[in-house]
């Protein structure tokens, strides 16, 4: 890929609100952290020998990372509304980038004109008192900065990578639970009693309800375009265990379980919600709240 086609690629970072704040506050401790340790430019020492201390470099230090948090702040929050686009590229983000730092940088100038500069500024001394700090701030903040920008982005990257994977790990999920279902409506089904004895085999296109009577469970099932009923004595917990690897068939009661495939669809009568077989009879099985809401989830899927 050429740069110029990078630069152009859509920046979909920074978009939300929590990401701009951690873009701020991680810049912002980044820039603290850096100062503090690494003292560059042997700042510290240049500190003690004008006879500040260290409580004083530190004020200074938290005052300067203040303006680098109020700037961000404000750039991302008001400034990039007005001026851009919600989905912009990665030079216009580069862009943003280098003007935040020449807000920072033009703030900190005002400041230190204001509160610290005690010389008088004029045409002699303008590079050395002006023109030189603000290259030489601009250039630090710069290099300081892009750190934890690229691990904001490095972060951002990934946790976007993360959700994707889970949207397509959620759509073949789906998929395959439509082939398990295409591929399995005339696989045989086998219905074992509480001493694992087979008692009934059917397709499993022909299963309609699955209902829980004391001691024995109910297999309604189509038969010859009729429907009928078989028990068989074992439990329901156990019959569903063993009937968990088909997808259609679901629990929608504490006493019933549907195959959806046969499942014409949801309706409420006297404001409870009952599944209607596709049968001539067209038989109602309740729902309970409980079941109610992945019952809606799976009806849209068949």
């Amino acid at each position: 890929m050429k740069i110029r086609q990078f630069l152009n690629l859509p920046f979909q970072f920074f978009t939300i609100a929590r990401e701009k704040w951690m873009y701020a506050i991680s810049c912002t401790l980044f820039f603290m952290a850096f100062f503090m340790v690494y003292q560059p430019y042997g700042i510290y020492d240049k500190v003690k020998a004008d006879g500040h201390t260290l409580s004083e470099f530190l004020m200074v230090l938290v005052l300067f990372s203040s303006i680098i948090f109020l700037v961000l702040t404000f750039s991302q929050f008001i400034l990039r509304k007005q001026f851009l686009t919600r989905n912009y590229t990665v030079k216009q983000f580069f862009l943003w980038f280098l003007i935040d730092i020449l807000l920072i940088v033009f703030l900190r100038i005002v400041v230190d004109l204001i509160f610290f500069e005690d010389d008088i500024i004029s045409l002699e001394n303008l590079f050395e008192e002006i023109l030189r700090p603000i290259f030489r701030t601009a250039l630090i903040l710069s290099i300081v900065l892009l750190y934890p920008v690229l691990g904001m982005l490095v972060y951002s990257f990934f946790k976007q990578m993360l959700q994707e994977k889970k949207e397509l790990e959620k759509d073949l999920n789906v998929i395959t639970n439509h082939y398990k279902i295409a591929s399995g409506n005339e696989e045989l089904v086998q219905f074992l009693d509480e001493k694992n004895d087979c008692k009934l085999t059917v397709p499993m296109n022909t299963i309609c309800v699955i209902e829980s009577q004391n001691q024995y469970v109910s297999v309604r099932y189509i038969k010859n375009e009729k429907l009928v009923e078989q028990n068989i004595r074992t439990r329901f917990s156990k019959i569903l265990k063993e009937l968990d690897h088909f997808p259609s068939i679901i629990k929608c009661h504490r006493s019933y379980a549907v195959n959806l495939l046969n499942i014409e669809g949801l309706r409420y009568m006297n404001q409870k919600p009952n599944l209607i077989l596709g049968t001539e009879k067209s038989i109602k099985i309740p729902v309970s709240k409980t079941f109610l809401k992945d019952i809606k989830i799976k009806l849209s899927l068949y």
